[in-house]
C-alpha cells in the first residue's frame, strides 16, 4: 500500500528559513533574484541551467540539512504571465566545495523544453546573465531515518530527484539504491550503460510510447551496442556511483523508447526478488519505491495524484504497482 506515515501525505510543504535572512536569501515566502550564469545542453530538448544567488547567500545551513534528508524543489517564476513551476535542483557536483560543505549559492536545474510549457519555454529563451526569480525550498518527500533501500522509477527529467536521493544516501552507510531511468531518445542518456543485464522479459512493455499509445511495445535490447560518448547527466550518475562505493551503493538501468527498451513490471519484480535474496532475513528499516516524471508516467505506474484543499497530495496507490506484491515496500509519487 501507499506509505504515508514516514513520508507524509502532501506532495509539498514549506520549510521556513530564519526570519532575519529572508530579505536576502532563498526562502519559501518571497521570490528572490538569481542570475543565470550558464546553460549546458544535455540533449536536443534539455539543458542544465546554473543560477547564482545575487545576494550572495542561500541559507547554507537550511539547505545543508535539506540536502541530507529530503527530496526538494524550488518554484521558478515566469514574470510576464505571473505563473510559477516547481523544479528539482540537481545535487552539487561530486567533489565540489558545495558538495563537501552543503552550501548552495548556485543551483542547477535540468529542464526540458516542453511544447506549450510556459515556464520551460521562458527559461530556454533567456540569455546568460538574465535574472530569474526563485522561491523555496519546498520539501516533496522526507527520507525516513531508517531507510534501507530505494528503488526509483524515473521518466525523463524525473532523474533529477533520483539524483537528489542518491546524494542524500551517500551520508547513510548501509543503504542501497537502484534507478530505472526511461527516456524517449538515446540522446537524453547518451553513453549510459546499465549496471545489470537487461535480458528480454515476457509480457507487455511499459515505456513512454506504449503508455501514451504512441508506438508498439517491444523487447529490451542490449545497450552494449550503443557505445558512445557519455552525456552530462550520465557522467554525473557515474560520479555518484563512484562516491557510493563506500557502502552498498548505487546502480542504474537505462531504457530508451527509440531502441524499444522499456521498463516492464518484471524489471521491478526481479529487483524486489533479488533484494530479498540478498538480505535473507526479514528486512529491518524502510524500503521505498519512488516514482518521478511526467504526469502520465507517474499515473501509469502508481496512479494519479490528487488535489486536497488546494494542495497536491498522494492519493490512493494505483497503476501497475498496485497490482504487484510489494510486501513491505512503500510507494511515493513525486
Amino acid at each position: 500500500m501507499l506509505g504515508t506515515s514516514a513520508l507524509g501525505g502532501a506532495a509539498y510543504r514549506f520549510v521556513t528559513a530564519p526570519d532575519d535572512s529572508e530579505t536576502s536569501s532563498l526562502n519559501p515566502h518571497t521570490f528572490m533574484p538569481y542570475t543565470l550564469i550558464s546553460k549546458q545542453q544535455t540533449s536536443p530538448t534539455s539543458s542544465i541551467f546554473t543560477l547564482r544567488n545575487r545576494e550572495g547567500s542561500s541559507n547554507p545551513q537550511v539547505l545543508k540539512d535539506i540536502w541530507k534528508q529530503s527530496v526538494w524543489s524550488v518554484q521558478l517564476k515566469q514574470p510576464q504571465l505571473q505563473i510559477a513551476r516547481a523544479y528539482t535542483p540537481l545535487p552539487p557536483l561530486v567533489g565540489s566545495s558545495e558538495d563537501e560543505h552543503g552550501e548552495a549559492q548556485e543551483l542547477r536545474f535540468l529542464v526540458r523544453k516542453e511544447e506549450g510549457g510556459e515556464v520551460s519555454t521562458y527559461i530556454h529563451r533567456l540569455p546568460e546573465q538574465s535574472t530569474v526569480e526563485l522561491r523555496g525550498p519546498n520539501v516533496e518527500c522526507e527520507l525516513p531515518h531508517d531507510v534501507k533501500e530505494v528503488l526509483f522509477l524515473a521518466g525523463g527529467t524525473g532523474i533529477a530527484p533520483a539524483m537528489q536521493v542518491a546524494h542524500a544516501l551517500n551520508n547513510r552507510p548501509g543503504t542501497r539504491m537502484h534507478i530505472l531511468w526511461a527516456n524517449r531518445q538515446r540522446g537524453d542518456c547518451a553513453g549510459g550503460q546499465s549496471d545489470s543485464l537487461q535480458t528480454p522479459l515476457p509480457g507487455r512493455s511499459w515505456g513512454w510510447r506504449s503508455v501514451l499509445g504512441l508506438g508498439k511495445p517491444g523487447l529490451s535490447q542490449d545497450t552494449a551496442k550503443h557505445v558512445e560518448k557519455q552525456g552530462i547527466i550520465v557522467k554525473e550518475l557515474e560520479a555518484l556511483k563512484h562516491q557510493s562505493q563506500a557502502h552498498k551503493g548505487l546502480s542504474v538501468e537505462y531504457f530508451v523508447d527509440e531502441e524499444k527498451s522499456f521498463i516492464q513490471p518484471a524489471n521491478i519484480a526481479r529487483h524486489l526478488k533479488i533484494s530479498t535474496q540478498k538480505d535473507g532475513a526479514p528486512p529491518k528499516g524502510s524500503r521505498l519505491i519512488l516514482v518521478s516524471g511526467p504526469d502520465g508516467f507517474i499515473e501509469h505506474w502508481a496512479g494519479r495524484k490528487i488535489w486536497v484543499a488546494g494542495r497536491e497530495a498522494q492519493g490512493p496507490l494505483g497503476g501497475v504497482l498496485s497490482q504487484m506484491d510489494l510486501r513491505e515496500w512503500q510507494v511515493y509519487k513525486l
